[in-house]
């Protein structure tokens, strides 16, 4: 434990607090509606994590830098795209000494009354994309289309060709255009988008482009499906790309297919399997009936940051949380975390707690199925679950110090591993079955994903809390701790059907 990090903070940390509320008033201003055209969901995955870890939403403290078809992460291309979020402000030198914890508080919840308190809680629920509904339809994705001619190092290979797996999905305009089908008065788009397996049978919106006006540039609107739905689509003249915006089917709001609902899922690294939603009750019932029940018996919650080979400001506050799990088959353990959807699926597979995380096919992109693999979404969540060969919090601890350090020619990828608390498992309750019940209720209750009040901290101190029956239990963080509120609620009840 740290306490002294925990319960004081400097000045210059109160400024993030003060940047968090200009990002989040950016954002509002600037968010996920087809009138600003050039707003991608980069701005939110580059560096706007200034609570928690995802930044690097597979966590794995790897360079932000995009996938390719390989699933192989370029060294210089960052995961941001095109567009440069603001920066946090600097650490001054003559920064005044450490604040004490309750003192920041008080001071913080004055700060975020005045300032977008309710933006930060997620009161504006209109930049979430699963709030912003097209036709009765799921999730929101935009892509990118451009001209044949089209050429950029950030996009293209040497030889012109576009890259594959962009965070925005890129593709050539006369590709597009011509893949499309009219069918039940909508047209979809059938074909992987840009080469991402997860990005099929998508609605097209609408079509909007940047042009010249007097002063500026604005935003025109050449089709809409809602106006213009016995007209083609096509590629606006005289643009050299417009921005495509694209509707899922319904059920991609509560899981990766109809029949399994629920953001969460679960890999077996020793058998390879990887379940994911409902189907992972059903997997473990199944177990159950052919080698007997098993229960959780120890639970431990941790947490750290991420190794780099150099320190910024932010990244010493940035902290990361999870919960370890130990069975009493005590064949092996289990650790659980929320962060972003499809941040694994979109980033290679890459997970920190596979030994296979850094190599070129890890087992994690081999086992999961293709439907999952899909740029991810920083607005929404997942809840991510990875068994690991460890009976025990003195074996696993081992793993982590082994992989502790500054990120250099060794594969570290932990700093300042701290381990908040211990305790058996008090849940009347505790099978498998039950456990995968509790986290498909708890994701399907509330998909989104904060950096200030919904995150990784947030889950694990909820999971703690319900696994333990210890009600002091809070995010690890300050920061965190601020705009906290518990649910443990969330895993014990169904969620509210959808009107």
């Amino acid at each position: 434990m740290h306490p002294q990090r925990r319960n004081s903070l400097t000045a210059s940390d109160f400024q993030f607090l003060r940047h968090a509320s200009h990002v989040a008033e950016m954002h509002d201003d600037h968010g996920f509606d087809d009138d600003n055209f050039y707003n991608e969901v980069e701005c939110f995955n580059n560096d706007m994590d200034l609570f928690s870890h995802e930044s690097d939403p597979y966590g794995s403290g790897h360079d932000s830098s995009s996938v390719d078809t390989t699933g192989s992460l370029p060294p210089s291309q960052g995961a941001g795209g095109d567009v440069t979020p603001p920066k946090a402000p600097e650490r001054k030198k003559d920064a005044a000494a450490s604040i004490s914890g309750l003192n920041f508080r008080v001071k913080a919840k004055k700060f975020l009354s005045k300032n977008s308190q309710s933006k930060l809680l997620g009161g504006n629920k209109s930049r979430s994309m699963y709030e912003k509904r097209h036709h009765n339809s799921g999730l929101v994705w935009h892509a990118q289309a451009v001209c044949n001619d089209y050429f950029d190092l950030k996009n293209c290979t040497q030889e012109g060709q576009l890259k594959q797996r962009r965070p925005v999905p890129i593709i050539r305009a006369s590709q597009f255009f011509a893949d499309l089908e009219y069918t039940g008065g909508k047209w979809i788009h059938r074909a992987p988008l840009n080469g991402w397996p997860g990005l099929t049978d998508l609605e097209v919106v609408s079509i909007t482009g940047k042009v010249k006006s007097m002063a500026n540039f604005r935003i025109r609107r050449y089709w809409n499906n809602d106006t213009d739905q016995g007209t083609r689509p096509s590629f606006p003249e005289n643009l050299r790309s417009c921005r495509i915006t694209l509707a899922a089917p319904k059920f991609s709001l509560d899981g990766w297919t109809p029949d399994s609902p629920g953001h969460v899922w679960w890999f077996n690294q020793f058998n390879e399997t990887c379940f994911h939603g409902k189907n992972i009750i059903d997997n473990f019932r199944s177990l159950e009936a052919k080698e007997g029940v098993i229960e959780a018996t120890q639970v431990h919650h941790f947490a750290h940051r991420y190794a780099k080979a150099k320190e910024g400001v932010k990244d010493r506050v940035v902290y990361h949380s999870a919960i370890l799990l130990e069975w009493s088959h005590a064949k092996h353990c289990t650790v659980f975390e929320l962060a972003f959807l499809n941040g694994v699926g979109g980033w290679g597979g890459r997970s920190n707690w596979q030994e296979d995380s850094t190599s070129g096919h890890p087992a994690l992109l081999k086992n999961f199925p293709a439907y999952m693999i899909a740029p991810w979404n920083s607005s929404l969540a997942e809840l991510r679950i990875v068994d690991v060969p460890y009976k025990n919090w003195d074996e696993f601890s081992v793993y982590l110090a082994d992989h502790e350090g500054p990120k250099g020619k060794s594969d570290h990828r932990f700093f300042d591993v701290t381990k908040i608390g211990s305790a058996p498992v008090t849940l009347a309750c505790k099978t498998a079955p039950s456990i995968a019940t509790y986290l498909c209720n708890y994701i399907r209750h509330n998909r989104e994903y904060h950096e200030e009040s919904r995150n990784c901290q947030t889950f694990a101190a909820d999971w703690y809390r319900l696994l333990s029956g210890d009600t002091h239990v809070k995010p690890f963080h300050p920061l965190c701790q601020i705009l906290y509120h518990h649910h443990e609620e969330w895993f014990m009840y169904d969620p509210p059907e959808e009107k």
